[in-house]
C-alpha cells in the first residue's frame, strides 16, 4: 500500500508526545482518554477495523474493512481529543486520519495538525455513548460508522444512524508494536468467519440431493489483481465430474422385454444429459449470495428416471425389430400390441436399435425422402427422420417377414389404428425401445 511516510512519526510518537492542550475543553466524555485502541464492532470483538493491505504488491487504493486482529499498527489508531468533545483518530502505521471525504465517502488522509478549531471538520468525530460501553462514531454531518457485515474483508461506511448493532463500536486498549503492516487484501467469502462461509447448494439431480458447502467453493477460488473470484474453470471440472456420474445418454442400461428377457441396450440419444456450461454458471451466480439456495442442473435432454440401470421407467413404447412387434406401455399397463413393418433389412434404410425418445408429433403430416412423398395421419419422430406412424399403403399388411424385402425407409409403420392410440398416448419425451 503507498503510504505518505511523512506522517509515520506522528503515528509512532503522538501518544507519547502531542501536547494535551485540548484535554478538558468543554465537557468531557465519561471514561475515554487519549490514547492508542483498536477499533472494534460491539456486535462482534472478534474483529477489528482494519485497513486492506498487501506487502508483496501495494494496493493502489486504500480501503477499510474488518479483519481478525493481527496485533499490527495498521490496525490501531490514536484518538485524539479536539475541543468541543470532538475527537480525531490517526491510523497508528501512517498517521493517517480517518477522513469523512467527498459525497459522503470513507478514507484516510493526511492528518491536520492545526491547532484547536482549525483542524478539519472531515476528521472530527463525535462519540456518542449508546449506553452499553460501547460508541456511535458520528460525523458532523450526522452520519455513522457502520460495517456492513461481520466478517474477514466485511466493507466500512457511513450510514444514517438507525441504532443497529454494526453501529456501535469499542475501543480496546493497545500499544505500537513493532510491525507496521500484515497481508489482510485477499479475503475468501467462502472461507472462515467470511460472509459465505455458512453458504450451501443443494443441487437436486432427479430424486437425489447433492450439498455444497462454502468450503466447497473457497477451493474454488482465484486471485487476479488482487481481487478473488469463483475459478469458472475449476467450477467446469466439478460440473463434468457430476455430468459423469448421473449422464445416462450413450450408456449402458437393462431393459426386461414384453418376452421376459433382460437385455442390455447401449445407444439411442434417450437419457440425462447435462449442459455442463450452463449449470456452471448457474452455480457460480446461485453461489454469490449468503444463504441456503436450491439449484436443478441444466439438462441438454432428460430421461425418465434416475434409478441406477434403468432410466426409462414403466411408460415406453417398445420396439422388437426382429419379431417386428411394437408395444405401447403406460404406468405399466400394456395398452397396446401390434404387428409393424420396419426399415429394410440389411440396408441402409435398416431401423437402428437404440433407446430414443420424441421430439416431434403433428397429425396429418406429409413425409418426404429421396424418391417419395407420403401422406399420414399420425407421425411422431424419435430418431431424426425416423418415427412411428400408420400406412395405409399396406393395406393392412404388417409384421412377418416383409420387412427383409419390402421394408420401410427406416420408420415404424403401424396400421391406422394402433398408430392412433399410440399418438394420443404419448408425448414429446416418452421413450421408444428399439432393439433386435
Amino acid at each position: 500500500m503507498k503510504k505518505n511516510r511523512r506522517y509515520a512519526a506522528f503515528g509512532i510518537l503522538g501518544a507519547v508526545l502531542l501536547p494535551l492542550y485540548a484535554w478538558g475543553q468543554g465537557e468531557e466524555t465519561p471514561n475515554l482518554q487519549q490514547g492508542i485502541y483498536e477499533i472494534a464492532p460491539a456486535a462482534d470483538m472478534d474483529f477489528v477495523l482494519d485497513v486492506k493491505t498487501c506487502t508483496e504488491e501495494p494496493l493502489e487504493t486504500e480501503e477499510l474493512q474488518l479483519f481478525q486482529p493481527l496485533d499490527v499498527n495498521q490496525q490501531k489508531y490514536y484518538l485524539e481529543r479536539l475541543p468541543g468533545e470532538r475527537f480525531r483518530l490517526s491510523l497508528v502505521s501512517t498517521g493517517e486520519a480517518l477522513t469523512c471525504g467527498a459525497e459522503n465517502s470513507l478514507e484516510l488522509a493526511p492528518a491536520e495538525h492545526r491547532s484547536g478549531a482549525a483542524a478539519l471538520q472531515e476528521q472530527c468525530w463525535i462519540l456518542q455513548e449508546t449506553g452499553d460501553g460501547s460508541f456511535y462514531f458520528c460525523t458532523e454531518e450526522g452520519l455513522c460508522l457502520t460495517a456492513r457485515g461481520l466478517w474477514n474483508g466485511a466493507g466500512i461506511g457511513l450510514e444514517k444512524k438507525v441504532g443497529r448493532a454494526t453501529q456501535k463500536w469499542v475501543l480496546k486498549k493497545a500499544w505500537i508494536t513493532g510491525q507496521d503492516q500484515a497481508d489482510t487484501d485477499q479475503v475468501n467469502p467462502y472461507g472462515e468467519n467470511g460472509p459465505c462461509a455458512e453458504m450451501t447448494v443443494m443441487l437436486r439431480i432427479g430424486d437425489r440431493r447433492k450439498t455444497l458447502a462454502g468450503s466447497d467453493f473457497a477451493a474454488w477460488m482465484k486471485e487476479e489483481d488482487h481481487k478473488l473470484s469463483l475459478d469458472r474453470e475449476a467450477v467446469l471440472a466439478y460440473v463434468q465430474k457430476l455430468a459423469d456420474q448421473y449422464d445416462t445418454q450413450g450408456k449402458a442400461r437393462k431393459f426386461h422385454t414384453s418376452y421376459g428377457e433382460e437385455i442390455t441396450l447401449y445407444k439411442g440419444n434417450f437419457g440425462w444429459k447435462m449442459d455442463v456450461e450452463e449449470t456452471a454458471d448457474a452455480l457460480i451466480a446461485e453461489a454469490q449470495t449468503a444463504g441456503r439456495h436450491y439449484l436443478e442442473p441444466v439438462w441438454d435432454h432428460k430421461g425418465v428416471l434416475f434409478q441406477a440401470g434403468d432410466d426409462i421407467g414403466d411408460s415406453y413404447v417398445e420396439v422388437d425389430l426382429t419379431g417386428q412387434k411394437v408395444w405401447l406401455y403406460k404406468d405399466g399397463e400394456k395398452l397396446l400390441e401390434t404387428d409393424c413393418v420396419t426399415g429394410t433389412f440389411g440396408t441402409e434404410r435398416q431401423t437402428p436399435g437404440g433407446v430414443y425418445s420424441i421430439f416431434y408429433m403433428q397429425s396429418p403430416a406429409v413425409l418426404r425422402g429421396t424418391g417419395y412423398e407420403s401422406a399420414v395421419t399420425y407421425w411422431m419422430a424419435f430418431n431424426g427422420g425416423i418415427g412411428l406412424h400408420d400406412a395405409s399403403w399396406r393395406y393392412g399388411a404388417f409384421g412377418g417377414e416383409i420387412y427383409k424385402t419390402n421394408g420401410s425407409h427406416g420408420c415404424v409403420n403401424l396400421p391406422k389404428d394402433a398408430a392412433k392410440l399410440i399418438y394420443e398416448t404419448v408425448e414429446v419425451g416418452y421413450p421408444v425401445v428399439c432393439y433386435n
